[in-house]
């Protein structure tokens, strides 16, 4: 053997040594089937009207994603040590330091979920769930192999480019989905074919891998929301305590905002109301008399409360002196993505 291939030889084992953790493809499938399930299931089961409390729905929050993502890392961790058994391998040292961060990191979602309730940013929590993903593929990346860990770094992008773009909640909801349910399996099967093995095969296989994840996600955030069969009636019209019908406010309507603040520093009067006036027509689905969290705007499409199309943005307090009297004022911005067209 010439002396040029057994230094190759010996790179070859150096490289290998240095990329010893495997992953199993148990693990990204059974990760990726829980994750895409939370995404997807948790909206529908954490609710206002289940728990109408914020602490007691932050805590069945917590105790929910405890119970899914620990049960998942347990029977993770005992398929993978089943599977090196049969094998006859054993578990690396670098595989079991970070398969403990991997399990830091879904510890931090978790916590990060439940402290936004206290702390705001809800809007943020499936991009954080996304982030995170892709710290904990990046990682196992830096000790497998190199397509891993080029995935992780795109998913780490995928989830910053998504608040970037001011993506609603509801598509990031979806988006986290598809980078679980989608991206994780995929990401097994790429790795069981080893592809990406020279720097533009790897950069090709990315590329796709994100084509897979985001196609499917843009598509389920684009699908509107079932419109009500209901037939419009104006605001002077009855309003029917039982059945279905569709509210229309006109331009010009006057919505009074009651504030109730609960504070031992200040408190408000229950029968102050802060006029505000309708600028564009709106129509609301009632459902025995209450809104049932369906809206749209002028003629835009139909959509639900909890898609976080609506925004609200409150970027300013400034306590002050008008005329000898104290006075809090307060600037805020309500946008919706739908005002991009002309919805009147």
């Amino acid at each position: 053997m010439q002396p040029a291939d057994r230094l190759q030889n010996i790179h070859a084992m150096l490289a290998a040594g240095h990329r010893s953790v495997h992953l199993e493809r148990s693990s990204l499938l059974l990760l990726g089937g829980v994750g895409g399930f939370l995404s997807v299931v948790t909206e529908w089961v954490i609710t206002d009207t289940r728990f109408p409390e914020l602490g007691d729905r932050a805590l069945a929050l917590l105790v929910w994603l405890v119970f899914w993502l620990g049960g998942a890392s347990l029977l993770d961790y005992r398929l993978t040590r089943r599977a090196r058994e049969i094998r006859g391998e054993t578990l690396p040292f670098a595989q079991a330091q970070v398969t403990r961060a991997w399990w830091m990191l879904l510890s931090m979602g978790c916590l990060g979920s439940f402290a936004m309730f206290f702390y705001g940013g809800g809007s943020m929590i499936y991009a954080l769930w996304i982030v995170l993903l892709g710290l904990g593929i990046y990682l196992f990346g830096l000790f497998s192999r190199p397509l891993i860990e080029w995935i992780g770094l795109a998913t780490i992008l995928l989830g910053v480019a998504g608040l970037a773009a001011g993506l609603s909640y509801g598509a990031t909801r979806w988006l986290a989905a598809s980078a679980f349910a989608i991206g994780l399996p995929l990401a097994a099967g790429l790795n069981a074919r080893n592809l990406g093995v020279s720097l533009p095969g790897r950069a090709a296989v990315v590329l796709l891998w994100l084509m897979a994840v985001v196609l499917p996600a843009l598509s389920m955030a684009g699908v509107h929301t079932e419109p009500p069969e209901a037939a419009a009636v104006g605001l002077g019209s009855s309003v029917a305590d039982k059945g279905d019908q569709v509210l229309r406010l006109e331009p010009g309507t006057e919505v009074p905002l009651r504030l109730d603040l609960d504070s031992p520093i200040l408190s408000t009067r229950s029968d102050v109301e802060l006029p505000m006036t309708l600028n564009m027509p709106m129509e609301v689905a009632l459902r025995d008399g209450e809104p049932d969290g369906r809206y749209r705007i002028g003629n835009g499409p139909w959509r639900e409360i909890r898609e976080g199309v609506l925004q609200l943005r409150i970027d300013r307090l400034s306590p002050r002196l008008e005329k000898g009297v104290p006075v809090v004022r307060t600037h805020a911005r309500l946008d919706s993505l739908d005002l991009d067209g002309d919805l009147r």
